[in-house]
């Protein structure tokens, strides 16, 4: 890296890599986006995915965490060191601008050592875009993992949701007798059948990628077909009894 950087003359920090991070924070809470590696002593090291950028003040959008090991600690240490990060330790930039993001990167050894680098403007360090794309690239394979198993646990999610709903569409129509929300019931399943949502989700499992023990049955479009148009549950729509 070169010169001419806050923290060039930090020195090399000692002992074990025991955590690391990169960060990126939407202003005015649209979300943060961070992976990090937490490795403390006699624990099984793990890597944590969040993804929540524009999700103003919501849950994040994807958070999974993958045992890895000591192996995988060690190399992102040698890279690390290999392309001095370390001399990152103190930057910060904090212009008075509006909207953006902020970055972080930030490190811990077991000797006690710490980099921290901020920055949140235009004016910054080619060095710190540099170590923010390298630690980025390392984190890149678990990142996008991540991604994938969000969307598989969203569709689970959806999927085991409006299964509830046929259930309690099929046992009406089994007792000829309606419930407050079967109006409600109806129009979630018609509108997911109508969506997007249900596409996808019936591709995904076209391809195999949902659980084998997942009840799947409103993924039959004739079969969601056949239940919405059924003539006793029509009857009871109508009643309302």
């Amino acid at each position: 890296m070169s010169a001419g950087i806050m923290g060039i003359f930090a020195s090399k920090p000692k002992g074990s890599l025991t955590y690391c991070s990169y960060s990126k924070t939407g202003a005015a809470g649209l979300g943060k986006d961070y992976c990090e590696l937490i490795a403390d002593p006699d624990s099984v090291p793990r890597i944590v995915v969040v993804l929540d950028e524009g999700n103003r003040f919501g849950d994040p959008v994807t958070r999974q965490t993958y045992p890895v090991d000591a192996k995988t600690v060690d190399s992102l240490q040698k890279l690390l060191l290999a392309n001095k990060v370390y001399k990152l330790a103190g930057y910060n930039v904090d212009e008075a601008i509006c909207g953006g993001y902020s970055y972080r990167i930030y490190m811990e050894y077991s000797s006690g050592d710490k980099v921290n680098a901020r920055w949140y403007g235009h004016k910054v360090s080619d060095d710190a875009w540099a170590a923010y794309a390298l630690i980025e690239r390392f984190f890149s394979p678990w990142r996008t993992r991540a991604v994938k198993d969000g969307q598989i646990r969203r569709i689970v999610e959806r999927v085991t949701k409006m299964e509830a709903a046929s259930d309690r569409i099929s046992s009406a129509i089994r007792k000829k007798k309606a419930y407050p929300e079967l109006q409600d019931d109806v129009n979630a399943l018609q509108d997911y059948l109508s969506s997007r949502e249900w596409k996808e989700d019936f591709e995904a499992d076209e391809r195999g990628e949902l659980p084998k023990d997942l009840h799947r049955g409103v993924l039959s479009e004739d079969g969601l077909y056949n239940l919405l148009g059924n003539r006793t549950l029509l009857r009871l729509l109508a009643s309302g009894k």
